[in-house]
């Protein structure tokens, strides 16, 4: 008997806010599963990365797109009836650090208003990762400063 065939879930978070499941699509599945036998922590390897999704149906082909990050993974019997499908693109953090490659990896070959959507999206997200490495930054320096203080006492 055949088993039943199990789809991947994704948690994604965009830029608006909103947090909403996402399917992924079969290239990205049949990776995380072949990831899944090999590594018992497989879904950190996705979790915190940057994933191309629809934002609306498809129609003759094309949805609005737009780049959300991955919060939790979970896998299920189903996948999805509507458009909740990501597309086979996303990047690392690390990736993301340099907005100019991952954009140009990201834009693929969408229309127009998927680029400048991507664009926006990435910058978002990019800038949030500045700030959360300037503020970790911040911290460390105030805390070498208040041990200086106490040894100067």
């Amino acid at each position: 008997m055949r088993k039943r065939q199990e789809y991947i879930w994704c948690l994604i978070e965009l830029p608006s806010g909103e947090k909403e499941w996402y399917c992924l699509s079969k290239v990205l599945r049949h990776a995380l599963f072949i990831e899944k036998r090999n590594n018992q922590f497989w879904k950190q390897t996705m979790i915190g990365n940057y994933l191309t999704v629809a934002r609306s149906k498809y129609i003759n082909g094309h949805a609005r797109l737009s780049v959300g990050r991955v919060e939790k993974i979970r896998i299920r019997k189903t996948g999805a009836d509507d458009w909740h499908w990501s597309r086979n693109q996303f990047v690392t953090s690390d990736h993301l650090y340099d907005l100019k490659d991952a954009y140009n990896y990201l834009k693929h070959d969408y229309r127009w208003y998927n680029r400048l959507a991507i664009r926006v999206a990435l910058t978002y997200w990019h800038n949030k990762l500045l700030q959360i490495r300037l503020n970790s930054k911040r911290y460390t320096i105030k805390k070498k400063r208040i041990i200086l203080e106490r040894k100067a006492k």
